[in-house]
């Protein structure tokens, strides 16, 4: 039997609250998606993959899929307004000769290549089956969606809630979403159309860890499940520059008017710096001045913003997520009140993190010392960094 994988990975996530797809979001070090095609690629069962996105991000995922030199067709559908529509998409790509299709949401990212090999099993006498686990919590149904609604108690010993893969023949699957279409039916999972159809689904033991990814409170629950306890580390940063005349100055990724600039090997950019040596300080590791050494030209006149998401990959192979950033420049002039908010998101987008995360602040020194006769610049940051336990 030939088996089609569709996994579903053209959500926006705005429950997430990501700067873009919350499978891109780190997990363990990597982003969501990558564990779950990294799960999927290696399921011995199948025998093709159709990976279901968005027109934006589909450059990123076939990056992501090609690390994995996968040894089975890859091919990719366009992501629609709602999930059916996209696993509709994904029905439609698959190979003309396919049997089996199992549908995998990309935000689970636990689930193990044993999942699809078990699946298939179950079609030798089924032509639907989902994992499930038993509901533990009481389940009220509301009237509406007042306050003060009316409530109705399900029978808690009849529920489950059901998780992916979901597994059925192709044939069933195309007309039970056919007949979705023509019947203006919706669901928030596969099966349920093919109950519309009539046709019994087979219940699987699932896992209450093959959690989905909906927000960000689900992925240190995850990484514990994956990898074991996660602890939060604080780290400082501090970088100081000279001013000079004849160089551009550059705070936080702004270029910034000034008679002078900061001097330094790249681009000098002070505020950065601080934050780069508090990220690395927060994951335990070394200085930028290892990572980065002022002896190498490939690093001259470089932005900064390239050297923070260098750091940024450093701790996703580490397996660390940035949780807060805070940094302060000193410095008597210029003035950079109306340059903060572009600096926070700079530096956000750099480390792939919310700018809600970011605080960037400035003072002076009152005219004291060699910052306020205005012979250099300062910066120090603090970041916190949730790092493996076993690190």
């Amino acid at each position: 039997m030939k088996v089609s994988v569709i996994v579903v990975a053209a959500g926006a996530g705005l429950r997430f609250g990501y700067i873009r797809n919350k499978l891109f979001y780190p997990l363990c070090g990597r982003p969501v998606l990558a564990h779950t095609l990294d799960h999927v690629f290696a399921a011995k069962s199948i025998d093709e993959v159709i990976l279901v996105t968005s027109i934006e991000d589909r450059a990123d995922i076939q990056k992501m899929v090609s690390f994995f030199h996968p040894s089975v067709p890859v091919r990719y559908a366009d992501g629609g307004a709602e999930r059916q529509e996209s696993v509709y998409h994904g029905l439609l790509a698959c190979s003309a000769s396919t049997d089996i299709v199992m549908v995998h949401d990309g935000a689970r990212p636990w689930a193990g290549p044993d999942w699809f090999d078990k699946g298939l099993a179950a079609m030798k006498n089924a032509k639907a089956a989902v994992y499930a686990i038993s509901v533990k919590d009481t389940i009220k149904e509301k009237d509406d969606e007042t306050p003060a609604a009316k409530l109705h108690t399900l029978e808690r010993s009849r529920l489950i809630a059901v998780q992916t893969p979901q597994i059925f023949h192709h044939s069933t699957l195309l007309a039970a979403y056919e007949y979705a279409k023509e019947h203006h039916l919706s669901a928030t999972d596969d099966a349920s159309f093919v109950e519309a159809l009539g046709e019994p689904v087979v219940i699987l033991s699932g896992d209450e860890r093959n959690r989905k990814v909906t927000t960000k409170e689900d992925i240190p629950v995850l990484e514990f499940y994956m990898r074991g306890a996660s602890v939060p580390h604080v780290g400082c940063g501090y970088d100081v520059h000279p001013l000079v005349e004849g160089r551009k100055l550059v705070l936080g990724g702004v270029t910034i008017p000034f008679e002078k600039g900061l001097d330094g090997h790249s681009d000098a950019d002070v505020l950065i710096h601080a934050v780069m040596d508090a990220l690395l300080g927060a994951a335990g590791l070394k200085d930028i001045g290892t990572y980065f050494p002022d002896s190498s030209q490939e690093f001259k006149d470089i932005s900064s913003l390239l050297l923070l998401e260098r750091v940024w990959r450093i701790l996703q192979n580490k397996g660390c997520r940035i949780v807060n950033i805070d940094v302060i420049l000193l410095a008597q002039r210029p003035k950079i009140k109306e340059y903060i908010d572009k600096m926070a998101a700079n530096i956000a987008a750099a480390l792939h993190i919310p700018a809600s995360v970011v605080a960037v602040k400035a003072t002076t020194t009152e005219h004291l010392g060699f910052i306020g006769r205005e012979e250099g610049m300062a910066a120090q940051a603090s970041a916190m960094v949730v790092v493996p336990e076993n690190e």
